[in-house]
């Protein structure tokens, strides 16, 4: 008797714990997939100005030294060359962005698909595009250490995570760890180089725009123009700083990943990241403000 009591309640159990299991999973996928879609979108914009800044602080550089001596066209090239090496080399990482922002979109669509052979072979060609362009970004001279790519292992899947999404995670997650390294190693030599073109173009600017006009023998002419100039050249770094310290935060999406498939509690962390994406947008703008 006590058996046809029990038996009854321990299956209730086990039942309430699966759901629960379930749903915390698919709640925690959702703010992955959420946290996955506004880091493509930061990065996206970060790579932009990173091309922006790139350009602004070459030309700038190539305006102070015809002051000093007159430039050649093959100066000219030099400069243009080494901007469009950088700028394939962005938009590559553009195009791998795009990618993997792709997968975790299909991610998404496998986790609630009663029909998941269409999306499987989706995500196959998405990866082997992935992985073809990664390995070209992982070439580049920008990566100094190729050796922190030599330790990313093969996660362990949560038991939490069930279906055609647990079956993909086992079979790419290495691949998709590796690709997140990569993003993440780029990621933090451009934010270093923006930060750097920032502070280069803060000071030819300033040099050109502020001092020179105030040493010439005449008055200036337009002294709100040349205050409000110098105001924002001054306040720049700061701006770039911050700029810095933000788009690191980036760089914790490839851990909150680790610890989704985990099945380690990521909802902190993701909350924490997506508003470290919103602090990097506003300084985006911030500085677009200033172009």
């Amino acid at each position: 008797m006590k058996n046809k009591i029990h038996f009854p309640i321990i299956i209730a159990v086990a039942i309430a714990t699966t759901c629960l299991s379930a749903c915390r999973s698919t709640d925690e996928y959702k703010k992955l997939a959420q946290a996955g879609t506004n880091y493509s979108k930061a990065l996206n914009q970060l790579l932009d100005l990173a091309v922006v800044t790139r350009i602004d602080e070459s030309s700038e550089e190539l305006l102070l030294q015809d002051r000093e001596n007159n430039q050649t066209s093959d100066d000219y090239n030099e400069f243009s060359d080494s901007d469009s090496n950088r700028i394939d080399l962005i938009n590559r990482l553009k195009k791998h962005n795009s990618l993997l922002s792709k997968y975790f979109k299909l991610l998404q669509d496998l986790a609630g698909s009663d029909a998941p052979e269409r999306t499987q072979t989706a995500i196959g060609g998405v990866v082997d595009n992935l992985n073809t362009i990664g390995q070209t970004l992982r070439e580049s001279n920008l990566i100094e250490n190729k050796e922190v790519f030599q330790g990313i292992g093969k996660l362990i899947v949560s038991s939490k995570i069930r279906g055609a999404l647990k079956e993909e995670l086992q079979k790419r997650n290495q691949t998709i760890m590796l690709e997140l390294k990569t993003q993440q190693e780029l990621l933090n030599v451009l934010s270093t180089q923006i930060k750097g073109d920032l502070k280069g173009i803060q000071d030819r600017q300033e040099l050109r725009l502020v001092i020179n006009p105030l040493l010439q023998p005449t008055p200036i002419a337009d002294e709100d123009t040349w205050i409000a100039t110098r105001r924002e050249l001054l306040t720049q770094e700061l701006t770039a700083a911050e700029l810095e310290n933000a788009s690191q935060a980036l760089g914790d999406f490839q851990n909150i990943f680790q610890d989704f498939v985990e099945g380690r509690s990521s909802s902190g962390r993701i909350n924490a990241l997506l508003t470290d994406i919103e602090d990097l947008l506003s300084v985006i703008e911030t500085l677009k403000t200033k172009e």
